[in-house]
């Protein structure tokens, strides 16, 4: 059978990148995922790491990549932030399983992936070290005894500082310092209703961080190719073991979610197989 071809891109390839677009605007408001690390799980990191550090030469280079992908990612974000919301205060720790499955079912190909690059002695101990920093950092910000912040211009421009911080620096999840900072809900509200007193320091801070820090890591990423692909699978590691749940309200409690696990897990393989079919790059 013929495939439909759009810009040289078959259609199967194109509704992939949108799904993960999809899955990584959701889950970057989800509390304890990372959006970055969703970009990493789906082989999306190096690109867009590329286009922040230069766009102007790069940008041609990855768009029939990365555009499905970043309107996908509108998509989740603004399209999906009610019900992602709603959905995240009738059923936390449903939300959070089935993202947890997703995360570990990725593992295995960013394992893969470390291992084609050349081998460095440097790669054990930075994947214990970025395991432990982000691990004791993941913690830290779990804690129950939250700050309480009067959301304004200046903390909403902080807002957006994280959250660029977040997508150049994988693991380290906007939402969970947000919940932290108590600017979760307002962020969440404003995303909902568009509103641009919120969205604009948002977009300000967070352009200005991926701007600085984005060259930086894209530079690492050439020097030192190994080592900067076990500091991820570390971080990657170190943030997604303290969501795996423990507590359960009953036996039906832990099955549900069990199950929700084992689906994004299977979505997640699904995803990797998927994407060598369709030769994604």
């Amino acid at each position: 059978m013929k495939r439909i071809q759009i810009g040289g891109a078959s259609l199967g390839n194109l509704l992939l990148r949108f799904v993960q677009g999809l899955i990584i605007g959701v889950g970057g408001i989800l509390p304890g995922v990372s959006g970055g690390v969703l970009c990493i799980v789906f082989g999306l990191y190096q690109p867009v790491m590329e286009v922040f550090a230069a766009p102007i030469r790069n940008l041609k280079k990855h768009f029939a990549l990365l555009a499905p992908v970043a309107l996908g990612a509108a998509v989740g974000c603004f399209g999906l932030a009610h019900l992602v919301g709603a959905a995240m205060q009738a059923y936390p720790a449903y939300a959070t399983a089935a993202f947890v499955g997703l995360i570990l079912g990725t593992l295995p190909a960013l394992l893969r992936t470390a291992r084609e690059k050349p081998a460095s002695r440097g790669s054990a101990p930075a994947f214990f070290t970025s395991f432990v920093l982000f691990f004791t950092l993941f913690l830290f910000l779990g804690r129950e005894d939250g700050l309480s912040i009067v959301p304004n211009f200046f903390w909403y421009l902080l807002t957006g500082v994280i959250w660029g911080v977040s997508i150049v620096l994988p693991g380290l999840s906007l939402s969970s310092i947000l919940i932290f900072l108590g600017l979760f809900a307002p962020l969440v509200n404003g995303a909902k209703s568009l509103d641009f007193a919120v969205l604009l320091p948002v977009g300000i801070g967070g352009i200005a961080a991926i701007a600085l820090l984005a060259r930086l890591v894209n530079r690492l990423f050439a020097r030192y190719p190994a080592v900067m692909s076990y500091i991820i699978l570390g971080v990657v590691a170190a943030t997604t073991i303290p969501l795996i749940p423990t507590q359960f309200a009953s036996v039906a409690d832990f099955f549900v979610q069990v199950c929700l696990m084992v689906v994004g897990f299977a979505v997640a393989l699904a995803f990797d197989r998927l994407g060598k079919r369709l030769g994604c790059e």
